[in-house]
C-alpha cells in the first residue's frame, strides 16, 4: 500500500500544479506582457505550485491518506470508501481550498490505481519520486533559458 500511495501522490503534485496554473492562474492573466513573458510566467509558477506542493503531498498526504484508509477499513464495507473520501476531505481542509484540491485529486488517482489493481513494487514507487522532481528542474531550466533569450533579444535589438 506505501507504493502505492507514494505513486499517487507523485502523479497527484504533477496535475495538481498544473491544474492551479490552468484554473486559477490562466482566468486571471492579463495582457501586459508579450508571448513569452505569459509563457515564463506560467511555467515560472508551475515551478513554484510543485516545489512547494510535492514535499507536502509526498509526506503530509501519504500519511493521512494511510491513516484514512486505515480507519475506513474499521467502519463496514458498504461505509468503507465514502469514510475515506470523507477523512480524505477532512485531512485535506488543511488549507482550505488549496489543498482540499490536491486531497480529492490524491483520493481520486488512488481509488482508480487501487481499482486497477495496480501494485507496485518499492523501486518503481522511488523512481516515481524522480519524475516530478525531474519535471520541476526542466521547468526551472526552461524558464532560465527563456530569461537568457529575452535578455540576449533585447541587449541586441533594444
Amino acid at each position: 500500500m506505501w507504493e502505492r500511495k507514494i505513486v499517487t501522490a507523485s502523479m497527484t503534485a504533477l496535475i495538481y500544479a498544473f491544474l492551479l496554473v490552468a484554473f486559477v492562474v490562466l482566468p486571471l492573466e492579463s495582457d501586459s506582457g508579450g508571448l513569452w513573458d505569459n509563457v515564463n510566467g506560467l511555467l515560472l509558477l508551475t515551478a513554484v505550485y510543485l516545489a512547494y506542493s510535492f514535499p507536502a503531498i509526498v509526506t503530509y498526504g501519504v500519511l493521512t491518506s494511510i491513516f484514512s484508509d486505515w480507519l475506513a477499513r474499521r467502519v463496514p464495507k458498504r461505509f468503507e470508501t465514502i469514510v475515506s473520501f470523507g477523512l480524505h476531505i477532512g485531512f485535506g481542509l488543511v488549507l482550505l481550498w488549496l489543498s482540499l484540491g490536491a486531497a480529492v485529486l490524491f483520493w481520486t488517482i488512488d481509488r482508480w490505481l487501487k481499482h486497477k489493481g495496480r501494485r507496485f513494487e518499492r523501486r518503481q514507487a522511488l523512481s516515481s519520486l524522480v519524475v516530478p522532481a525531474g519535471v520541476l528542474l526542466a521547468v526551472v531550466g526552461i524558464v532560465y533559458f527563456v530569461g537568457m533569450v529575452q535578455d540576449v533579444v533585447r541587449h541586441l535589438y533594444g
